[in-house]
């Protein structure tokens, strides 16, 4: 043959190997799942995501009373939870999941865990140091010889800490403005489907033979030294397996989440009481998103959470650490090891000191982590039109928000304030004794669903969730589902007023097939902190310490919790459910309000104040053709209704309406504080 003609062939060659290559792939994807082709092409497909913001134009005011060393060590503190369901050597040897999975044998790309892809789920840039050698963004952490599913050994985890959800940003012109404290823009549902993309992409790389260099380069890097046929091939088995722990795990989701905001109740609920435990009749689906909530000064909120359910600082923190998926034991024998968790009490200790600093109430001042102050380079605050503020934030605010927390007074400038007269210790009965905490706490308002008239899917979730913690009966061998094990007291308001001064007394919760999800949650991590102190050998002086000398008082369906406002102007966006965009849109009335915009973009805006986006038509979607999120207000759960002022009179009307000269006044005084 010439080579003219040898030539001229190659471009049908190739063409031919291609449509070779995208055949046998897809060929691999249908033996693998057979009707259900579709559905994995779609999960090995990753989500579209907004561009990432470069590291260098951060800036973090450090106008917090947080040194840069305190922000540090938060940003990056492990929980002791393996929220990834990877070990950290794979996390940080995958690559970006391709746009498609027919580009495998040809498509290369960038690290997974690189910080310009992490940036792109909301996640916030960070440089290497001595909390976080890997230079991974705000809010991962690493924790050792952790039990991965799926995995046949203990390896090195990666897991979410507080300050994934709890570290804000605002970008204003061109400049990211770091939040301490702040509700995070994160969306971890996105960032759950791209990871899963990564992972199967990968996998499904290792079926194609001579083109499988995604999944060799993630060999070479995973295994170093020690790669060869033989570890290469345990590694491909392990990498199958994880994937099917993950595929074989319920995942609904009715409401979506998007950027900004977490079902958080819901997936704690779901990890606790379906996940770990297998009990997959215990699943609920997504369905009661909320933004993540700013953290400053509620250390010493008599109520926390949205709803105002938990009292105690530490079952809300290991609550938490099991929603992000600390290992926790619900199979072995009591007294000898159940409800043992890989839980980092002692972190979690640390962080609540050095957010709440010390009691707040002998000096009439807060220390700790305190509210952001509005910056140099924003707007100047017009002093005048903020006084003028004031004066209406006193009418119409202060009743269920407190008188305002303004700087003199959280830094004990203003002693005589109205504000600290609202600090009471906590008074309850336990074991037929009357108790009251050493140190006083804010006492929060608490406004029913039916007054506040804002979206109740949140409210109704602990109210109404039940989930079943019996055993089940042994019919055949190997079909026994023991009981969780559930044989506790805890703390819940009193039904009666029969001594309204001591309104809190103590519940007996055990193991039942209907049980209240407030009852059996509040139960369950007690357990886990009745286990960590059985077997560290705690004092009881240091139990009292670590417990912040509060009992574990749980209550449901209460209404919705109004907190102080400082630093309210960088929390966008606004309500329980993150629907309003802005301040302003929040004073005016329901129907002014965006029905839908978009979530994912920090850019902010100071006239307003929140976020820049403007409303945009929804057209049944979920994200636009950037990656940001369209939060449709139509829809359950995302309801922009309630904390109204106007003169109409239904149920959600606060207030009475405000000019928009009024409304501009309250906001800049609010920037002030």
């Amino acid at each position: 043959m010439s080579t003219v003609a040898s030539a001229g062939r190659r471009p049908w060659r190739r063409g031919a190997l291609i449509l070779l290559v995208i055949v046998v792939i897809l060929l691999v994807v249908g033996v693998l799942t057979g009707p259900k082709v579709g559905a994995l092409v779609e999960t090995l497909t990753p989500p579209r995501l907004p561009p990432a913001i470069p590291l260098e134009a951060q800036i973090w005011p450090g106008n917090q009373n947080w040194t840069a060393q305190q922000a540090e060590w938060f940003h990056s503190e492990s929980q002791g939870t393996h929220t990834l369901p990877v070990p950290l050597s794979w996390f940080l040897a995958l690559e970006e999941p391709l746009g498609s999975p027919l580009a495998l044998p040809f498509g290369r790309k960038g690290r997974f865990a690189g910080n310009d892809y992490l940036q792109r789920f909301g996640f916030i840039a960070t440089n290497p140091n001595p909390n976080d050698p890997q230079g991974l963004p705000i809010g991962f952490a690493t924790s050792s010889y952790q039990t991965l599913p799926g995995l046949g050994h203990k390896d090195t985890a990666v897991g979410l800490t507080c300050a994934a959800c709890h570290t804000g940003s605002l970008l204003y012109q061109g400049k990211r403005y770091i939040v301490d404290g702040g509700p995070a823009a994160i969306d971890l549902g996105q960032f759950t489907n791209a990871l899963a993309a990564a992972l199967g992409q990968t996998a499904l790389s290792e079926k194609l033979g001579p083109f499988g260099g995604r999944f060799e380069r993630f060999a070479k890097a995973v295994l170093g030294r020690e790669y060869s046929d033989a570890t290469r091939n345990a590694l491909a088995a392990d990498l199958d397996g994880v994937l099917g722990q993950v595929a074989g795990q319920p995942n609904g989701v009715d409401v979506t989440e998007g950027f900004s905001r977490l079902d958080a109740l819901n997936r704690i609920g779901n990890q606790v009481f379906a996940l770990d435990p297998h009990r997959y009749d215990n699943y609920v689906n997504i369905n009661a998103p909320v933004k993540f909530p700013h953290i400053w000064t509620s250390s010493w909120f008599s109520w926390v959470q949205y709803d105002g359910s938990i009292m105690q600082p530490l079952i809300r923190n290991a609550g938490e650490a099991m929603g992000v998926s600390a290992q926790f034991v619900f199979d072995a024998p009591p007294q000898a090891g159940r409800f043992a968790s890989s839980i980092a009490f002692d972190g979690l200790h640390q962080i609540e000191q050095q957010l709440a600093g010390a009691a707040p109430l002998p000096k009439k001042a807060f220390s700790g982590l305190n509210a952001p102050v509005w910056p140099d380079a924003f707007p100047r605050i017009d002093a005048a039109k903020a006084a003028e503020g004031a004066k209406l934030y006193d009418k119409h605010c202060s009743g269920c928000h407190r008188p305002a927390l303004t700087p003199d007074v959280a830094y004990g400038k203003a002693p005589d304030s109205a504000f600290w007269t609202y600090f009471k210790p906590i008074r309850w009965r336990q074991g037929g004794k009357d108790w009251t905490t050493k140190d006083a706490v804010l006492e929060v308002s608490i406004i029913p669903h039916g007054e506040i008239g804002t979206d109740p899917a949140q409210g109704n979730v602990l109210a109404n969730r039940q989930v079943n913690t019996s055993g089940t009966a042994l019919v055949r061998a190997g079909d026994f589902t023991p009981n969780m094990g559930l044989d506790i007291d805890i703390c819940q308001p009193k039904k009666d007023a029969a001594r309204k001064d001591w309104p809190l007394d103590t519940v007996h919760v055990s193991d039942s097939a209907i049980l209240s999800f407030a009852a059996a949650l509040g139960g369950t991590v007690q357990l886990g902190i009745d286990e960590w102190f059985r077997v560290t050998g705690q004092s009881p002086a240091e139990r009292l310490e670590i417990e912040g000398d509060r009992p574990n008082c749980l209550q449901a369906g209460a209404g919705y919790k109004a907190r102080p406002l400082n630093g309210v102007w960088a929390v966008a966006p606004f309500l329980h459910n993150g629907s309003v965009p802005t301040l302003y849109d929040l004073l005016s009335p329901v129907a002014d309000r965006p029905k839908a915009f978009l979530l994912g973009d920090p850019s902010f805006d100071p006239v307003r104040v929140g976020l820049a986006s403007r409303a945009i038509d929804a057209k049944g979607r979920t994200y636009d053709d950037k990656g940001y999120f369209i939060l449709d207000t139509s829809r359950p759960g995302n309801r922009n209704t309630g904390h109204e002022f106007s003169d109409d009179k239904h149920d959600g009307v606060i207030g009475p309406a405000l000019s928009p000269d009024d409304r501009n006044a309250i906001i800049e005084f609010l920037k002030s504080i």
